[in-house]
């Protein structure tokens, strides 16, 4: 914990009385990524699974669809810098973050993409199934493997499970820093996520659902709430979703077919 928290001398109001004590605070650190001698981007995160954080994000951006693009990477602590070369399928960094107006997904609502999403969003074919034991189960271990969190209160987690296994996790201070650092995580391993989960331990927003989308995984489950247009998304996308998913209920917002609810009891028929 010592190496992931910073103390920090506070005041601490208590009853009418001010105390001097300390309090625990996550790092924040700004990491600069070159890609092909192009500054692309500065990114606020923990400063941890830093080059997972560079591979995931370069990946859900566009610039590389595999790990084997990357052809060569460094992490220099001391500057907070990432260079790394390789093979880009995205023309420019211009491009970042550009809208553009078009159909998601092959359906007619046109709605809200990204220069770099094209081809890249496709409708999830997977027929997985999940008990709800499974599902409760990847909420219990968020919640049991988090001192950070616990500690300060500062960041975000999620992981990749399959078959009740947790494969990777990932913590940051920024949600989709979580994100980018599981696919970066995955990307490095070789796993093949379209059978897979994601779990998370907060607010399901239409930008992490597209992210969800380029890592092709069916299943998403979060322990706080989704916004409309993630759900339209995930309607389109055909993506599971799952939210305030904490103990040992939960809400199933789409694609339920993908959850095995138990049979009911000869009482109940």
């Amino acid at each position: 914990m010592s190496t992931e928290a910073i103390r920090y001398s506070i005041l601490k109001a208590q009853d009418h009385t001010f105390i001097q004590t300390e309090d625990l605070i996550v790092p924040e650190i700004p990491l600069t990524l070159f890609f092909n001698d192009e500054e692309i981007a500065t990114l606020l995160c923990s400063p941890s699974q830093l080059e997972d954080l560079a591979y995931g994000f370069l990946f859900s951006e566009g610039f590389i669809h595999s790990a084997a693009d990357i052809q060569w990477l460094k992490y220099d602590p001391k500057l907070n810098i990432v260079w790394a070369e390789g093979t880009s399928y995205l023309a420019s960094k211009d491009l970042l973050n550009k809208r553009t107006f078009s159909a998601c997904c092959g359906k007619s609502r046109v709605t809200l993409n990204f220069a770099n999403d094209k081809d890249r969003l496709q409708r999830q074919t997977s027929n997985v199934q999940i008990s709800l034991e499974e599902a409760y189960g990847y909420t219990r271990y968020l919640q049991d493997h988090s001192p950070l969190f616990q500690a300060t209160g500062g960041i975000h987690s999620g992981g990749i499970g399959s078959q009740g296994k947790v494969l990777l996790t990932s913590y940051d201070i920024g949600r989709h820093n979580v994100f980018d650092k599981l696919a970066g995580a995955a990307l490095r391993s070789g796993i093949k996520t379209t059978d897979h989960v994601v779990f998370f331990s907060g607010r399901i927003s239409s930008e992490i659902l597209l992210k969800l989308a380029k890592m092709n995984i069916p299943v998403l489950i979060a322990r706080s709430a989704p916004t409309e247009l993630a759900l339209k998304f995930a309607q389109d996308l055909n993506i599971t979703v799952i939210g305030f998913a904490r103990g040992d209920r939960l809400n199933i917002y789409t694609c339920p077919e993908r959850i095995l609810l138990p049979s009911p009891t000869p009482s109940e028929t």
